[in-house]
Formats: structure tokens, C-alpha cells, sequence
């Protein structure tokens, strides 16, 4: 018999045990330490007692690890990582725990349910349209070696000063930015675990005219925001090669991009490099 039940008791470390086991034959690898599990929930703002597991004679069979937070105003869950252990996937329990899941978001005051989802999962797709999950963004990513850089020269021809600051513009980085970010990829987000990224400023005699954000240890950037008026002029192109120096990763990755979001498309057509299977994000309102 199946039980599910709230997370808040369980440590963590069984939860990153059921976790290896669910993502172990993910199409998408997905394999981390204990480390780096809690280092991504406490990033994309995970709440225990909000999060929900199915256990079978008290072994953690499924879970659903929700962050929780005022979304653009609007109490919100986001469901940051969803599995059911190998030995019980198919058999209908993933439906039975984000049901119960929902009614207990429902009851603990939460008007939104946000995920994403990778496109070539189609059978979680259609389970969460089952649930009543709409599709409101079409996202792509890349990942790619942070070599493809070394080679590239920028088509700038203005004589642009990088600048590493303490201190993050937040109007002028949303002036900048023509496309709102993911759950992940927000500001909240990255101030949770500010001390990790690099943000580097872009300026021609003085003048701001972008920003971009590196997390230092995994080669991610969250931010890379030019102003309109020196977008196509080689400044994405030279702020991505600056970026990519404080990285300790070999690899670069730029996660959740809007897909029909053109001045990205052109930097990376214009760069070579291609994007992956790419993801919807879904969202069910209360």
C-alpha cells in the first residue's frame, strides 16, 4: 500500500537516495552528489514541509521537491525535481502524488503550480495536462564546452570595458532584458546563493550598456542582458567570452532561453553552437 506524505521529516540524505535511483535512467543525465542536490534546493528555494513524498513500508519510493515563493507577486510552487524509483515507475504513482500534492498546495495557501519539463518527455507531458498544467513557455538551452569561445572574435567595434561589481542593478537589468527569466534563472534565485557568481558589467565611456552572471562553479549563466540600443554590434559575443573566464567548469550552459527570443538565436547561430532538446515550462493556477 502506497502512502504519500509531507517531506518535512525525512533527511535528506534518503531523499537524495531515492533521487540517484529515479534519475538513474533519466534521458537527460542527471547525477548529483549529495552536495549538489542541496546546493540546487536551497538555490531554487526548496521548502521541506511543501514537498511530498510516496513511501511503500516506510522507504521512500517518489517524490515531488517544491520551492516555494511569491512568483511575480503570486504565492507559487515550483516543482524543482520530480521521480519515482525504477523498481515502481509505471505503475500510477506519479499522478497519485502530484494530486495529492496539488490538493495540499491548494490547502497551504498557493494560487500557482510552476515546472518545466523536457519536450521529448511526452509521457509526463501528457500527465500534466491530465492534471491540468498549461504550457506558457517554450524554452532552449545550451550547454557547450567553454573552448567553442576561444577562437571567436567579437564584430564590436566600440571599446568596451568589463567591470566585475558587488552590486546588481535590478532596474537596469530588467531595462536590459527583453525576456522575463525562469524560476531558476530570477534574481531570487541567484541572490540565494549570491557568493557563487561573478557579475561582470558592460560599459563604453562610462555608460552601462549590459550585465552578465556566471555561477563560477558550474559554468551556468543565469544573466546576460545588452541593451538595446548595442544589441547585433558583437557585445553578447564579447561579454560571453569575459564570462567564460571565471568559470571552473570546462563547460558552459545557458538553461531555459526563450525559444522565439531572436537576438539569442543570432548569437548562438553566429557562434556555432546549436541548442538541445530544449523544455516547456507548464503551470496550473488554483
Amino acid at each position: 500500500m502506497i502512502q504519500h506524505k509531507s517531506l518535512k521529516n525525512i533527511d535528506l540524505k534518503e531523499i537524495h537516495i531515492a533521487f540517484t535511483d529515479a534519475f538513474s535512467n533519466y534521458e537527460v543525465p542527471f547525477n548529483l552528489t549529495y552536495q549538489e542536490l542541496v546546493y540546487l534546493l536551497e538555490r531554487r528555494g526548496y521548502n521541506q514541509e511543501l514537498s511530498y513524498g510516496s513511501f511503500y513500508k516506510d522507504k521512500l519510493v517518489g517524490f515531488v521537491l517544491n520551492g516555494i515563493e511569491d512568483w511575480k507577486g503570486v504565492p507559487t510552487a515550483y516543482d524543482t525535481g520530480t521521480g519515482i524509483i525504477t523498481e515502481f515507475q509505471g505503475k500510477g504513482i506519479a499522478k497519485d502524488l502530484f494530486t495529492f500534492c496539488i490538493k495540499n498546495l491548494k490547502n497551504k495557501g498557493m494560487h500557482q503550480y510552476l515546472l518545466e519539463v523536457i519536450k521529448t518527455n511526452t509521457k509526463a507531458i501528457q500527465l500534466y495536462k491530465d492534471l491540468g498544467f498549461q504550457i506558457s513557455k517554450d524554452y532552449d538551452f545550451y550547454v557547450f564546452d567553454q573552448s567553442k569561445l576561444d577562437y571567436r572574435i567579437s564584430k564590436s567595434s566600440f571599446d568596451i570595458s568589463f567591470e566585475e561589481t558587488a552590486t546588481i542593478e535590478n532596474r537596469e537589468i530588467e531595462r536590459f532584458s527583453s525576456i522575463d527569466p525562469s524560476w531558476q534563472n530570477s534574481m531570487t534565485s541567484i541572490y540565494r546563493k549570491r557568493k557563487n557568481f561573478t557579475v561582470l558589467k558592460a560599459s563604453i565611456d562610462n555608460k552601462n550598456i549590459g550585465y552578465g552572471i556566471i555561477e563560477k562553479h558550474t559554468g551556468d549563466i543565469p544573466l546576460l542582458a545588452i541593451s538595446p540600443d548595442f544589441r547585433n554590434r558583437g557585445v553578447g559575443t564579447s561579454l560571453l567570452k569575459h564570462l567564460s573566464n571565471f568559470s571552473k567548469s570546462e563547460q558552459i550552459k545557458m538553461i531555459n532561453i526563450q525559444s522565439d527570443y531572436k537576438p539569442f538565436k543570432e548569437l548562438f547561430r553566429s557562434l556555432q553552437i546549436s541548442p538541445g532538446k530544449g523544455q516547456y515550462e507548464m503551470i496550473l493556477k488554483f
